[in-house]
Formats: structure tokens, C-alpha cells, sequence
């Protein structure tokens, strides 16, 4: 039977899911800003170490240095990350509603006074010898200085499915957040956007889709080689020097790019704002994050998008030149979440792209790269032939806003055969439907609500 045409299991599915982000939960007694409480986040981490049971006890010494100096290559994640968070909320606003508000509300703890939430959220219980030499790159004590793909109000939107009757629990939710996350993207707004196109930038790639090759050009070289030696690593290190001094850091023009996925995520989020806000009786601001939000759709359309192609590409925004990078990645697709996406621009990415078999639609999309790119099976992340739950999450939700039911389907029901066939694994082989890397992967569980989407699933 093909993947996309077997019969899914919603209570098989709902319980494999709940297993996992129980395994992965972690409930942390912290002090947050003027806040010392226990914080819940989930996040896929190896057991500490434990002797093999046939080592002699006089050689342990040796094995706890051996384990110690590999621990930070280990395929693990020990700390809390903002959009796996915001994954790991909506899954269990399918699950447990009250643990997915926890989670979102754990995020806005680590929010810096002017709006800056960190990307990577520090667990000090978990610190390991690279994580210390990576804190001190970093000028917080709480988490990173760089920012995450800004999907805070869509997924707070997704999991307060009622919030427009204002006598829900779901719109005190919203209210008490809402103060923070206007500060939020007022943060994004005010040191990310630095010309009249509403286009925020990232400055470095750990704040999208860390070695993605459609950053190589950017850095000036391909960003294949062991991370502590390559380019990220190399220009956190000058962030440091510079104090993280934002004006420094976009004058050097190291490293500015207009995302593509970063910046339609921002673009979804803003309309997810002015919902938000008309919600709580905010008319105004309301009517003022949808002029945002048009406005930054209409950059992504007309200034990303390539005629010759029919893609969308990220903007090397270095020197303020807003150089399309031409090369080919999902990222291309991600457009179709948006509102104003043209019938002939939707069309191309559909039929010419996603779902042509010579270039994304592979066995079980969508791959990192297109066929055409001839990409290779590596373990380096977010390239060649990698599928990811959380981009066909995004693809998914797309192909649904513009009216492409089947092939929403479709894709559901790859997505899914690849949890039911290897579990919930970072990221899977486009070709074989292998799995790899991290297993019990928590943003992975984000297919259950892919399948939440389908009109006929088993109970």
C-alpha cells in the first residue's frame, strides 16, 4: 500500500506522541529574570552516563574522561529551544492543553527587558564543557543573543483555539501573553528591519536553518566542515569581540540575510497578532500589525521571488543590496503560508517544485534540497536530502491555505508512514524513509497535527 494511501491510526499516533514528550520532559527549578520557579520544557537528551558493566572499576577514571570529552558531540539537546518549544505546545494542545500553555509560558521567562527572547534557553543543570566555552561567547546568562524563526503567535494562535469567545480560559491566555509578545516582535521590529521593506535580517544562520547551503555564499565557503572550526562558530566569536553591539554587528556586514522561512514565519506571526489583539478588544493595534504584515508579504513577494524559476530565494542583504541567493532549498516553497500569494506564483511551486518527482517530491518529502541540486545523504543538518516534520508542517499548512487538499494529504500520509515505520527521529531520508540522528525527537510529534488536519482518520 503507498505511504500516503494507508490508514492512520490517531490513537496509536496521540499515544506514541504523548510517550515521547513525556520521556523528553524536563521540569527545571530556575531563576528567570525576577522569577525563581520550576520551568516545564521537553527536550530529546541521553541518559547521563553510566559505566558498561563489564569495565574493571580501575579503569573508570578513563571512561568518565573519554565520555566527558565526546559528550558535546553526542546527538543530544539538552537545553530549551524557542520554536521546538512552540512545536512541542502545539502538539499537546492536542494532548494536554494546560502543558502546552506551561511550555509557551516558559519562554516569555527567559524575555529580556526589551523584548529579546534567546533562541537556545540554558538548562545549568546540563552544562557541558563546549556549552560553558559557548555561555561565554554569549553576554546572557539566561540563553544565546540570537534569534529563532519568530512562530511565537502563530503557535500561541494554534493552541488557544478558542480565544475569540471572551469568556474562555483561552482568552485570559492570550491576554497575559499579549504584553509580551507585542515587546517581542516590537524587538524584532525595531533591530531587525533595517530599511523600508519590513524584511527583518538574521546575523548568523543558527537563526534559521543553521548549515543550510543556501548560506555558503554569505560565508564565503561551504559550511560542511565539524562546527567548532567552521564559519558559525568562527563569527560568533567576532559577535563576542564586538560585544554583541547590534549597530557593530549589521556595520561589519558579516553575515545579514533576509531568510526566506524566517521571514514568512514573521509574516504569518504578525497576522496571527492582529487576530490576537482584535481578540482583546485591540482594534487599533490590531488594524496596525496587519499593515505590517501586508507590508512584509508584499517585500517577500515581489523582491524574493524569481520570474526565471518560479522560487522564492533569501535576500544577502549585506551593504543593504538585497542579492536574491540562488539556490535551491524548501525554503524556496515556503510561501505558500502566506495570505497573498499569487494563483500563478502558488501554481509554480506546486506543480513545477513540490510536487514534480525530479525535484521535491521525492518517496517521502519534502527534501532539504531538490533533486535537481543533486544533492547527497549526509549528516550535516538541514542539507541534501534531509526531510524534516517541522518544514512539512509548514508545506502542509500551505498547500491547505491555498486550496491543495490532496496533496496536503498526501503529504500527511508520507509524513506519517515515517513516524509509523522509524519513530520520532530528527530528521529521515527523503529517498528511503530512514531515520537519523536524535531519536524521541520532540518537534517531530508536530505530524499529529498534520494528521488533526485530515477529514477521515481511524479513531
Amino acid at each position: 500500500m503507498p505511504a500516503d494511501a494507508q490508514v492512520i491510526d490517531l490513537e496509536w499516533l496521540s499515544g506514541e506522541a504523548r510517550r515521547t514528550l513525556e520521556k523528553n520532559r524536563v521540569a527545571l527549578l530556575q531563576r528567570r529574570g525576577t522569577s525563581t520557579r520550576t520551568f516545564v520544557y521537553h527536550a530529546p537528551y541521553r541518559r547521563p552516563m553510566e559505566y558498561p558493566s563489564n569495565l574493571p572499576p580501575i579503569a573508570y577514571p578513563l571512561y568518565k574522561l573519554w565520555w566527558n570529552i565526546k559528550e558535546p558531540f553526542q546527538v543530544r539537546y539538552p537545553h530549551q529551544w524557542t520554536w521546538d518549544s512552540c512545536a512541542h505546545a502545539i502538539t499537546l494542545s492536542h494532548l494536554n492543553e494546560n502543558m502546552a500553555k506551561e511550555e509557551i509560558e516558559s519562554i516569555f521567562e527567559a524575555q529580556e527587558l526589551n523584548g529579546f527572547i534567546p533562541h537556545m534557553i540554558w538548562d545549568p543543570t546540563r552544562m557541558h564543557w563546549l556549552d560553558r566555552i559557548a555561555r561565554k561567547l554569549n553576554h546572557s546568562p539566561i540563553g544565546s543573543n540570537c534569534l529563532q524563526p519568530p512562530i511565537l503567535a502563530a503557535a500561541i494562535e494554534r493552541i488557544a483555539p478558542n480565544y475569540m469567545d471572551s469568556g474562555t480560559s483561552d482568552a485570559d491566555f492570550v491576554r497575559k501573553l499579549l504584553p509580551g509578545l507585542k515587546k517581542y516582535y516590537s524587538y524584532i521590529q525595531k533591530n531587525r528591519i533595517r530599511s523600508n521593506d519590513g524584511l527583518p535580517e538574521i546575523i548568523i544562520s543558527y537563526e534559521s536553518k543553521d548549515r543550510s547551503p543556501e548560506y555558503d555564499p554569505v560565508y564565503g565557503a561551504p559550511n560542511t566542515r565539524p562546527v567548532v572550526i567552521g564559519p558559525m562558530v568562527r563569527l560568533l566569536i567576532k559577535y563576542r569581540l564586538m560585544g554583541w553591539n547590534k549597530e557593530k554587528i549589521f556595520a561589519s556586514n558579516l553575515f545579514r540575510v533576509k531568510d526566506t522561512l524566517f521571514c514568512c514565519i514573521y509574516a504569518q506571526s504578525l497576522h496571527s497578532m492582529s487576530r490576537l489583539c482584535y481578540s482583546c478588544g485591540e482594534k487599533k493595534e490590531g488594524d496596525l500589525y496587519t499593515q505590517m504584515a501586508q507590508l512584509t508579504e508584499t517585500s517577500i513577494l515581489s523582491k524574493m521571488y524569481d520570474d526565471s524559476t518560479g522560487l522564492f530565494y533569501s535576500l544577502d542583504a549585506r551593504e543593504e543590496k538585497d542579492i536574491q541567493i540562488k539556490i535551491k532549498t524548501f525554503s524556496c516553497l515556503i510561501p505558500l503560508i502566506l495570505n497573498n500569494i499569487s494563483h500563478e506564483q502558488t501554481e509554480r511551486l506546486v506543480y513545477d517544485w513540490l510536487y514534480n518527482p525530479h525535484e521535491f517530491w521525492t518517496s517521502y518529502p519534502v527534501p532539504a534540497e531538490p533533486l535537481s541540486s543533486r544533492p547527497k545523504e549526509n549528516n550535516i543538518i538541514w542539507r541534501g536530502l534531509q526531510t524534516w516534520i517541522y518544514t512539512n508542517w509548514f508545506i502542509e499548512k500551505g498547500l491547505r491555505k491555498q486550496g491543495y487538499t490532496r496533496i496536503a494529504d498526501e503529504l500527511t500520509g508520507k509524513t506519517y508512514s515515517l513516524i509509523k515505520e522509524q519513530g520520532f527521529r530528527e530528521y529521515y531520508s527523503s529517498l528511503t524513509g530512514e531515520g537519523f540522528r536524535a531519536e524521541d525527537y520532540g518537534w517531530s510529534t508536530l505530524v499529529l497535527d498534520m494528521v488533526h488536519d485530515l477529514d477521515n482518520v481511524s479513531p
